[in-house]
């Protein structure tokens, strides 16, 4: 990187204010962890009763919907064509072993 004319400022101040940036980033990190790991466990508290609701009305709905519907192949024609081509080819060339 190409340097700007004009005086640079003392390589010990840059490094102080460097260090004390550091310094002052890690002693905040350091003091809201305790609330982060607080406020995490409280919400996974908090979603106990909700998971369970969850599980009782998804298994109400697999109750429910106890008659499988059929499937439907939804595969495009031309997509079925060159699948059933295949199959031709791979049964014939069995046959031919």
């Amino acid at each position: 990187m190409k340097q700007l004319p004009g005086r640079q400022p003392p390589r010990w101040i840059r490094f102080l204010a460097t260090a004390v940036t550091v310094t002052v980033a890690t002693v905040w990190l350091v003091s809201l962890l305790p609330f982060l790991l607080l406020l995490s466990i409280v919400f996974g508290v908090a979603l106990i009763p909700v998971l369970r609701r969850l599980r009782q009305e998804m298994d109400q709905v697999d109750i429910s919907h106890e008659v499988k519907r059929p499937t439907v192949d939804v595969t495009p024609w031309h997509r079925q064509i060159s699948l059933m081509i295949a199959q031709l080819r791979n049964r014939s060339s069995a046959m031919r072993r």
